[in-house]
């Protein structure tokens, strides 16, 4: 047994021996290949590197400049106010009315469709200082005429703009503006008998200087000299001219509302003496509020009380005034009303008063395309109704200065 014992233990250490040298022999073969690869891979590298050392030689290389082109000689810059110089911004404001009344007279667009109004805008910057600014009107039923052709200057001292030309005075808010810009198909009763149908424009100079006011008040003076006449306070003499002068008022009363209020003065003569028989005071109030970002309601308000001497056996102290809401209560769709009632100027008759109801729904198409229509009811100085139903397109193309919207 003990032999046994020492023969097994003999061929196992024999074996043992063997198992090492022979696992000895293949981790050498390993790690001669393992060599053999790393130097392959090494190579690579090499090789790699290389190349990419060329394309970054090659890429940092200096290019040929090309020649440079001689350069073109310079044309000399247009003095400013040259023919020529700059394009003016154009731009044409269409204002098509049908109208159906009561009225048996024969006037402006009774009864019929009427280009009521079609406007030429032009206008541009004459240089750094002043920009020059025209509207040519053109009508069906009227002859050609400028409407606007006026100057404004900024480099005057303190900080005051002044306009010089044919504009609209800052006077109100209705009589001010162009009819396209109202809410209402035709202006409001008050301006039509105190001024003319198209608003209050004269040729003149006026200056004006916005400035901070206390509370957080923006007040804006405005002064201005006009030429005489062109309205039924001053009658048609030109010769004696008319003194305005108008202060505006604004304030943010919240993120969603504001507020305007206005007071205007004019001063002039209803003959071609020398006096200054009429006064007229004018008070205005435009309330904004933004029910939603896409509502809006809109309440705004005018007053004016005349002082005429030497006005016997009329009237001294005619006067009118309007109401007016609008609410936009869609995007594109806004409905409103107004009411009206004026004292009539030298009016001669069983009464002196006139009064009017009008409601109205306007669709806003775009930004340069608008239609309203509008139902009115009026009772003139003589006691006799009229109703009168308005279908409004106004359409602008081009440049224009006053937005449809």
């Amino acid at each position: 047994m003990r032999r046994l014992f020492g023969w097994t233990l003999i061929v196992s250490l024999l074996l043992s021996s063997q198992g090492m040298a022979w696992a000895d022999e293949v981790s050498k073969e390993e790690l001669k290949a393992m060599r053999q690869s790393l130097e392959e891979l090494k190579q690579i590298v090499q090789k790699q590197q290389a190349h990419i050392d060329e394309l970054e030689r090659k890429v940092n290389a200096p290019r040929p400049v090309a020649p440079a082109r001689p350069a073109a000689p310079a044309r000399p810059s247009p003095a400013p106010g040259q023919i020529g110089a700059v394009l003016p911004e154009i731009g044409v404001v269409g204002d098509i009315v049908a109208t159906s009344t009561q009225k048996r007279t024969d006037t402006e667009g009774n009864d019929r469709i009427a280009l009521r109004e079609m406007e030429l805008v032009l206008g541009n910057y004459v240089d750094p200082y002043c920009r020059y600014d025209a509207t040519i009107s053109f009508s069906d039923s009227e002859a050609p005429s400028v409407e606007e052709g006026y100057l404004t200057y900024w480099g005057l001292p303190w900080g005051v703009k002044g306009r010089f030309g044919r504009f609209f005075p800052r006077i109100g808010k209705a009589a001010s503006m162009h009819r396209d810009s109202l809410s209402t198909v035709d202006d409001p009763l008050v301006v039509r008998r105190f001024f003319n149908d198209d608003g209050f424009k004269r040729t003149g100079v006026d200056f004006s200087r916005p400035f901070e006011g206390p509370f957080g008040w923006v007040l804006e003076p405005s002064a201005g000299l006009l030429e005489g006449g062109g309205a039924s306070v001053f009658g048609s003499t030109r010769r004696r001219p008319t003194l305005y002068s108008h202060l505006k008022t604004f304030k943010e009363l919240s993120e969603f509302s504001n507020l305007e209020l206005g007071i205007s003065g004019l001063l002039g003569s209803k003959d071609a003496d020398s006096g200054f028989e009429v006064g007229v005071l004018g008070v205005d109030a435009t309330y904004l509020h933004h029910v939603t970002p896409t509502n809006k309601l809109t309440l705004q308000s005018e007053l004016y009380v005349q002082d005429r001497k030497e006005s016997l056996p009329f009237d001294a102290h005619p006067w009118g005034a309007y109401a007016l809401a609008d609410y936009r209560f869609a995007p594109r769709w806004s409905a409103g009303g107004r009411l009206d009632q004026t004292r009539l100027v030298d009016a001669v008759g069983s009464r002196h008063e006139e009064q009017g109801l009008s409601a109205f729904l306007t669709f806003y198409q775009s930004e340069f395309a608008r239609w309203r229509l509008q139902f009115r009811h009026e009772i003139d100085q003589n006691k006799k109704k009229d109703n009168a139903v308005f279908l409004q397109g106004t359409f602008a193309i081009g440049t224009h200065k006053h937005s449809l919207q």
